[in-house]
């Protein structure tokens, strides 16, 4: 099989199982736990429009994908850039989304039952220093900016660029709410951290 005609193949799979991956979880964690994993959010708040931000993003992704697939001549109508359709790109682009998952997962999991979708009050959490923690504040998100930049190689057009940038604006501004946050619950412990750990470059050496 080409290499663009199983990426056009590929994206859909990928984010069909990360759906079902995220919606099990979180039904698991609940089924066990007896409370949600969701973080609430007070409506027009920074984590509420973040929030609604990537579930229209990932809801517009999967729609997209799988429209692709039966309808190749889809492409014009989010303007593909001829360009960088290529094997090369487009496969680099595919190994930057397992790469990014892969990153995402793995501190999903460090952080087990510790882990929400943002910061919410009703929850009695740890504030982890150590692991990926040790190395960045936000290595999570580094994963999910990851996964955006292997999208829009997967699939280089002015859809995917759009869902680019909004994602990393959403990512920041999710980041930094949740760093004021985070202060005002742990306090001088979080500053002390914050102070000593940078947020989405690894010092070289460290």
């Amino acid at each position: 099989m080409p290499a663009l005609d199983f990426a056009r193949a590929a994206l859909p799979t990928f984010f069909t199982l990360l759906a079902l991956m995220y919606i099990t979880r979180m039904a698991g964690a609940q089924a066990r736990m007896g409370f949600s994993l969701y973080a609430t959010s007070r409506p027009g708040s920074v984590q509420h429009v973040t929030h609604s931000l990537f579930r229209t993003l990932r809801i517009a992704v999967w729609g997209v994908t799988i429209v692709r697939v039966p309808f190749p001549q889809f492409d014009a109508q989010i303007g593909v850039f001829p360009a960088l359709m290529q094997p090369g790109v487009v496969l680099a682009g595919l190994a930057m989304l397992l790469i990014g998952f892969g990153l995402c997962s793995y501190v999903h999991h460090y952080m087990a039952s510790d882990w929400r979708t943002g910061v919410d009050d009703r929850a009695e959490t740890n504030l982890i220093t150590s692991g990926p923690f040790a190395r960045l504040r936000h290595p999570m998100f580094v994963g999910v900016v990851i996964s955006q930049l292997g999208f829009f190689l997967a699939l280089p057009s002015v859809f995917s660029l759009i869902c680019l940038v909004a994602g990393v604006v959403a990512v920041i501004a999710q980041a930094r709410f949740e760093e004021k946050e985070l202060a005002r619950r742990f306090g001088a412990a979080y500053l002390a951290y914050l102070a000593l750990t940078p947020g989405w470059i690894p010092r070289r050496g460290a």
